[in-house]
């Protein structure tokens, strides 16, 4: 669950200052680890009101490989860093301040990683972690990252995902329960309810399988499965429906096969297919919130980053306000 603020003004840094002090207060962080936060919220927020256009603060909780906090990504719609290693350097500031903010930023959070280019804009991801802790790298073990939003003007995302350890598989699911709003988000928690539930021995088809006898009350949804083996080398998928998936890296981009059907009211057939995993391959997931026809031709050296960055950058640029969106990235830490 994640809350996203709209940055125009600087009023608007409070509302991301209260959303960061409940979630930390929610998860039982220290006031030290609260303020650390806060203090990236009004710095990161800060910048959007004086330097970018269209600016968005999401908020939300993160775990990964033996870390949690609190996960910040602020993203714009431009100008952009003509060269954000200089305007890093404490001292140098185009607004006239002191210059010290994105310094700030780079030794307060225990993760950080940004992508900009002009005139696209910028995202940062700036992560909190309760007492410092940071992700071990662990060989094999995937790093996963999402951006998730509801249609403009509905308050409950329709769309949910995933991410499950299974012995040897790494699982993840995305979900869109059909329309929008409260019945929507409930046919979607309950595919993942499903999706956690099942054992290690279960298939992605076995998976879909469970979820369509489990969402018969509901109005129904779209789902896909990947299980992915990093240690065979090997994705194994499977969907209903038109939620999407690519495997991109090195070699030709993999796009994923599904069914058609709605999960829970019709389904003519459960398939699945497996498909190439590589130590440089990344596997993104999406909802029909973004557009069809997205790609990388402009986002240059963008598979090099987090997931959490590489998903917040694809939702800023190919997501449609018409619509619940959802979009998960995953790959070996590099």
């Amino acid at each position: 669950m994640e809350t996203t603020i709209e940055v125009t003004e600087q009023s608007q840094t409070a509302e991301v200052r209260r959303v960061i002090a409940e979630l930390g207060r929610l998860h039982g962080m220290t006031d030290v680890d609260v303020g650390r936060a806060s203090l990236v919220g009004t710095e990161v927020s800060t910048n959007l009101v004086k330097y970018a256009r269209r600016g968005l603060v999401a908020v939300s909780w993160f775990e990964e490989s033996g870390a949690s906090g609190i996960q910040i990504v602020a993203a714009d719609h431009g100008p952009g860093f003509a060269n954000f290693q200089r305007s890093a350097r404490d001292g140098y500031s185009t607004g006239g301040s002191l210059g010290i903010g994105l310094g700030t930023l780079m030794r307060t959070a225990d993760v950080f990683d940004v992508y900009s280019i002009q005139p696209l804009g910028s995202v940062f991801l700036l992560r909190i972690s309760i007492k410092q802790v940071k992700p071990i790298n662990t060989p094999g073990r995937l790093w996963v990252g999402s951006r998730s939003l509801p249609k403009a003007g509905q308050l409950e995302c329709g769309d949910s995902w995933g991410f499950k350890q299974a012995g040897r598989w790494q699982r993840i699911c995305v979900v869109d329960g059909l329309g929008h709003g409260p019945l929507a988000a409930r046919a979607s928690a309950e595919a993942i309810k499903v999706f956690k539930a099942c054992p290690e021995r279960d298939s992605p088809v076995e998976v879909l399988e469970k979820a369509h006898a489990a969402l018969r009350p509901t109005r129904g949804a779209v789902m896909a499965v990947a299980a992915i083996d990093t240690e065979q080398g090997v994705v194994t998928f499977a969907g209903i429906g038109n939620i999407a998936g690519v495997i991109l890296g090195s070699q030709k981009a993999q796009h994923l096969m599904s069914m058609d059907g709605t999960v829970g009211y019709n389904v003519r057939s459960f398939r699945q297919h497996d498909y190439v995993w590589n130590a440089d391959s990344t596997l993104v997931m999406n909802t029909d919130g973004l557009v069809s026809r997205w790609n990388l031709e402009k986002l240059p050296g963008l598979l090099s980053r987090h997931p959490a960055l590489i998903a917040a950058v694809l939702h800023r640029d190919f997501s449609r306000d018409s619509d619940d969106s959802t979009v998960v990235v995953a790959r070996g830490p590099h």
